[in-house]
């Protein structure tokens, strides 16, 4: 047991972590600008098109999902931070009473994703987003946090259909 939840709470969230930055660190190199762009230009507006589907496009997230709470006040930046420091928690504690492996895995994906764009709020100011699917009607711009988040929250719905309800669970 105790393997296993090392797994979901630290291996997942970790490549999750670290394929988000590398990327993020990518995509500033694409566009030959400092990682630190979004502290220095909160609006670089930056794009190179890379297919009829999809483009990269540098844009620096000071909101939450989808631009929401937009806003650069040291307060809400750190306010922020903290708000998803304190969802890893709750999350690494939900690890620790979930016993299926697909609600174990969702919740590891949101913490990983939560992490990766985390740092990049303490450390910028702004999540660092660049990954644009508007040229086919899809206008948000977002990054492999967002998605981790994103299919984790999916995978945990369609978990909580599949799986038994918390008295049919095996006491252990």
């Amino acid at each position: 047991m105790k393997k296993t939840l090392l797994t979901y709470a630290l291996a997942i969230p970790t490549v999750i972590v670290i394929a988000d930055q590398a990327t993020k660190y990518w995509a500033t190199r694409q566009f030959n600008v400092p990682m630190n762009i979004c502290e220095i230009n909160p609006r670089p507006g930056l794009q190179i098109e890379v297919s009829s589907i999809f483009d990269w496009a540098l844009v620096c997230n000071q909101g939450v999902s989808w631009g929401l709470l937009q806003g650069d006040s040291p307060v809400k930046r750190w306010a922020l931070t903290a708000f998803a420091f304190i969802m890893c928690c709750v999350l690494i504690y939900a690890l620790t009473k979930t016993y299926d492996r697909l609600s174990k895995l969702a919740i590891a994906l949101i913490i990983g994703g939560a992490i990766g764009n985390g740092i990049d709020r303490a450390l910028f100011g702004a999540v660092t987003d660049f990954i644009n699917f508007s040229d086919i009607g899809f206008h948000y711009v977002f990054n492999v946090a967002d998605s981790a988040i994103t299919v984790g929250v999916v995978v945990l719905i369609v978990a909580s259909f599949l799986t038994p309800k918390s008295e049919d669970v095996p006491k252990t």
